[in-house]
């Protein structure tokens, strides 16, 4: 029993002599490179209608005390801006604008979309070394540690870290001004039923498409001008040598074996194997531009998952007019691969906010040419900013 305690005695004494040197509790913890904010995290999600000139204004601190050094690297996508910023004192005020950031990336502020993110995250220098403020990882190939440091959260007092700073931006819903989600026209009530072209017509006859009794509706007529009433629309076909149709899966449907929900509603508009151009044309929507002097138009489109070719392609513009002219406004045009890129998800293909535009006319046109490719429409919409 002596002989145990002895060596018990002893393994603690050699384990408090190695730790003189190298203290490992003191390492992580009263020497760890730290920095918080002070008033808990700000504000790092801002909407794209509301931009900020500031992303961050605020203050941090250094609770470890030994900290000299608090440098900011700047990233987005692939890109890193080493050296963005850096403070040398604490308490200290942390104050990023939007527009150095925008200058640093070399971007513009028609480049932020809801997906951009901007980080930042923290190198701080202590006596004992650097400490970086990404999640660390263990490599277990090399039984290293890699990423950021395992000191910088260790002494955190609030939890409120300036390590690793996240900014977002999303885009609220839009005020809707006129608009369809092809909830009036008619859908059979088999959800896969066909449009089939009208006696006497050949499948590759060029021309408007017109409604048939008992089939999914390929045009509509509005039957009011009010907010909640749907704008019409219009659909044609021209030959482009693929020999056209006589019966596919065209027009409004209520088909959920692809897209599982609409948008907006139960139905939306289905396009299949039309073998030539499609075109939907929506009607014309008027704006008061005094009243709404920043409007845009935007509409959402769901690609089937399969293999797309170069010659299935898909242009998606709208026709405005301001200040007494006509321009065109290309929102989409793609085809074969880049399909392939965005497919099996709703995509919001929008304008942004346009100036002083006093109408807008969507057209969509459209070839594709096999049985498995088919393209949904939902929510098409002229709208004004969230009130």
């Amino acid at each position: 029993m002596k002989n145990i305690v002895k060596w018990v005695f002893l393994v603690l004494l050699c384990m408090s002599c190695s730790q003189e040197d190298n203290n490992l509790f003191e390492d992580i913890t009263v020497n760890g490179g730290y920095i918080e904010f002070t008033d808990g995290i700000p504000e790092t999600r801002f909407s794209l209608l509301e931009l900020p000139e500031e992303l961050i204004n605020a203050t941090i601190e250094d609770p470890n005390n030994n900290a000299s050094s608090y440098r900011l690297t700047l990233i987005h996508d692939d890109t890193q801006v080493e050296n963005f910023l850096e403070i040398n004192s604490f308490p200290s005020d942390l104050v990023v604008t939007l527009q150095s950031v925008l200058d640093a990336l070399n971007l513009t502020t028609a480049d932020l979309t809801p997906d951009t993110e901007f980080q930042l995250v923290a190198d701080v220098t202590t006596p004992l070394g650097v400490f970086n403020g990404l999640n660390p990882s263990f490599n277990t190939d090399t039984n290293t540690q890699e990423g950021g440091s395992i000191g910088p959260g260790s002494l955190e007092t609030n939890g409120d870290s300036a390590m690793n700073i996240l900014t977002t931006f999303f885009l609220p819903p839009p005020r809707k001004i006129r608009g369809t989600s092809f909830e009036e026209p008619f859908a059979a009530a088999d959800p896969g039923a066909d449009y089939v072209r009208a006696p006497g017509e050949g499948n590759d006859d060029e021309g408007e498409l017109f409604n048939h009794d008992g089939e999914r509706h390929v045009m509509h007529t509005a039957v009011g001008n009010g907010v909640d009433d749907e704008i019409g629309f219009r659909s044609f076909f021209f030959s482009n040598g693929g020999g056209g149709f006589s019966n596919e899966e065209i027009g409004v449907t209520r088909k959920t074996e692809d897209v599982v929900a609409y948008v907006d509603g139960i139905q939306g508009f289905q396009l299949e194997d039309v073998d030539g151009l499609y075109r939907l044309m929506f009607d014309e929507v008027q704006v008061n531009s005094a009243e709404e002097p920043q409007t845009g138009v935007r509409l959402q489109v769901f690609f089937r998952s399969t293999s797309w070719e170069d010659d299935d392609t898909i242009r998606i513009y709208a026709e405005i007019e301001r200040s007494g002219s006509m321009e065109t406004i290309e929102l989409l045009n793609i085809s074969g691969s880049e399909i392939d890129a965005i497919e099996n998800k709703w995509n919001i293909i929008d304008s942004g906010f346009l100036d002083n535009v006093t109408s807008y006319q969507l057209i969509i046109d459209s070839e594709i040419d096999s049985s498995s490719e088919e393209i949904y429409f939902d929510e098409m919409l002229v709208y004004g900013p969230s009130i």
